[in-house]
């Protein structure tokens, strides 16, 4: 069984398979390659932003340690003026008419927070 273009088709088993496939060309070839590679770094770029802002943002360490530093705020278990430096966020506070007055800033990405807690029995 002959095809238009000239190829010999071979029957197998009610289906018509092609026996000469036509291989890609080295500049097709390279193109396709080109093209996956740049899909590629475009994803892993993304996700790497996508990794560092997640790792920036994340601020658990320092709310557990907020809570740490209320709780021995309220019970009386800490000395004002207060100021402690970590690695990645600075905690100050300090002491005035009956409240104490939090500023926390978190240096990884630069965002200050203040708080204020009235104390019980002052």
């Amino acid at each position: 069984m002959w095809d238009p273009s000239g190829r010999k088709k071979k029957k197998c088993g009610g289906m018509v398979v092609l026996k000469k496939i036509r291989a890609s060309s080295l500049v097709e070839t390279l193109t396709a390659s080109v093209i996956i590679v740049v899909i590629f770094m475009i994803t892993s770029f993304s996700f790497n932003n996508v990794f560092l802002n997640t790792i920036k943002s994340d601020d658990e360490q320092l709310t557990n340690r907020i809570q740490e530093i209320k709780y021995l705020t309220r019970y009386e278990r800490i000395k004002f003026p207060f100021y402690e430096e970590r690695k990645y966020w600075v905690i100050s506070a300090e002491q005035k008419l009956g409240a104490v007055y939090f500023e926390v800033q978190n240096l990884r990405n630069k965002k200050k927070k203040n708080f204020i807690i009235e104390q019980i029995g002052n």
